[in-house]
């Protein structure tokens, strides 16, 4: 049952990919459903996954869940800081980022979600607070050499920060807002999937497979980003006998591939936008086969 929810959403991923390769759709259309998403749909499916009807005594499994997402990116983020030594700098730096940042957000809700309904999408909300905070800090600097001035506010004023503090506040409340607001919000939300899946496979399309190259790095990033961390990551789970959502969760989300935001800050800053979009593209196709599998193991 598990795994036909998420094939459901690769098949939404493929019909991307054909569109775009029929030319059905055009990179002016999908920058600017790719920003509709990040600013509008994606926010609103952090918001409505605060569900209400979610009991509050859940709230110290989030807390477990936040503390499981903040390890993983500090074990990352350590492990970043010196694998990748022997590599050339612009490679170096997209070998970095891949390691810490994973699609947790385009495509972990929906996973997430496929798996474990409302609740799961609640627990990978919170898990992508870290990730929120992280990208504008410790993603940024991997690439530039001064820091960027506003990072504190583009951290407090990111939509999706906005949205997930707002649904907290919301969960929180003695009352319930209107049904038909409800509703509303609901339907917004229902949007992130489909989009997101779209906007994935709609962009691999992009990338030329006949000019990919099996070099040593790439399969070090798929290696890396599909198989050991999510592995080190079950294996932790095993060794300290942990039990709950908050794992499981936070084992799928370390599953997901490199996200798009690798090439699109890569390309903003001069970086290997090439090898970025390379690897993007591997670890996307690629984890078609291998979400499944840690699913499996999750349950």
């Amino acid at each position: 049952m598990v795994l036909e929810k998420i094939l459901s959403i690769f098949v939404i991923m493929a019909i991307g990919f054909a569109a775009k390769k029929f030319k059905a759709v055009d990179a002016v259309f999908l920058r600017g459903l790719s920003s509709f998403m990040v600013n509008i749909a994606l926010p609103f499916a952090f918001l409505v996954s605060l569900d209400r009807s979610i009991p509050k005594s859940v709230l110290p499994e989030l807390g477990i869940m936040a503390l499981w997402s903040f390890a993983i990116h500090g074990a990352s983020i350590a492990l970043a800081s010196f694998a990748y030594r022997r590599f050339p700098n612009n490679q170096r730096k997209v070998l970095s980022f891949i390691t810490v940042f994973t699609n947790s957000a385009f495509m972990g809700l929906p996973v997430a979600q496929s798996i474990a309904g409302t609740k799961g999408m609640m627990f990978a909300s919170i898990y992508n607070v870290a990730y929120m905070i992280l990208i504008y800090t410790y993603g940024l600097s991997l690439f530039q050499e001064k820091a960027e001035k506003g990072r504190l506010k583009k951290i407090l004023l990111n939509p999706g920060i906005i949205a997930i503090s707002l649904g907290i506040i919301l969960w929180f409340l003695p009352f319930s807002l209107p049904n038909f607001l409800l509703e509303s919000v609901g339907l917004m939300a229902k949007l992130q999937t489909p989009l997101a899946m779209f906007i994935v496979g709609a962009n691999i399309a992009n990338i030329r497979v006949e000019r990919i190259l099996p070099e040593k790095a790439l399969l070090v990033a798929i290696a890396v980003r599909l198989v050991c961390i999510p592995l080190a990551v079950y294996g932790i789970i095993k060794l300290t006998g942990s039990t709950g959502l908050a794992p499981g969760i936070a084992l799928i989300m370390t599953a997901m591939p490199a996200g798009a935001q690798t090439v699109v800050i890569a390309e903003s800053v001069g970086a290997d936008s090439s090898f970025a979009s390379e690897v993007v593209f591997a670890t996307t196709i690629l984890s078609v086969f291998t979400i499944p599998i840690f699913a499996s193991l999750m349950a």
